[in-house]
């Protein structure tokens, strides 16, 4: 029997409930797949940011990600200790630094993509492409609504 058959339907079919037990599954698998290869979500964030914007201050590698300033520092900190990124002074302000991705970080962010692969391929497996076309379609018109919050 599964789980949602056991639980009252008065919240079990509520596509609030689904979402929520969907992104938890996909939370699982995702921070699985990154421990495997000794990694966090947080790294691939920093390192497709840096990837995708180029070199860029602190303050930008946080707005790009979405992550606290606080996590933003450490992760940078285990990038850098890692060979994945380097830090250096800003040409416009010396007092600023520039983080930029390496090319450890550019093959350590392969790493991360296959991983993002792997767990969206578990998530996604009971559907057909055409569902999962439909999802993909769906999510972004959700996620495009929660940008006014």
């Amino acid at each position: 029997m599964r789980m949602i058959d056991e639980l009252a339907p008065r919240f079990a079919r509520r596509a609030t409930w689904q979402l929520s037990t969907v992104a938890q599954r996909s939370h699982r698998l995702l921070a699985a797949a990154f421990a495997e290869r000794g990694r966090r979500g947080y790294d691939a964030r920093v390192l497709a940011a840096l990837d995708e914007f180029g070199d860029l201050h602190q303050a930008a590698v946080g707005r790009h990600t979405g992550l606290d300033p606080s996590d933003v520092t450490q992760t940078v900190r285990d990038l850098e200790a890692a060979g994945d990124v380097v830090r250096r002074a800003s040409d416009e302000d010396r007092r600023r630094m520039v983080i930029a991705i390496t090319a450890a970080g550019r093959a350590t962010l392969g790493e991360l993509d296959a991983a993002i692969d792997e767990a969206e391929a578990a998530l996604l497996s009971p559907l057909s492409v055409v569902q999962r076309e439909r999802l993909a379609e769906m999510l972004d018109t959700l996620a495009d609504a929660s940008d006014g919050r």
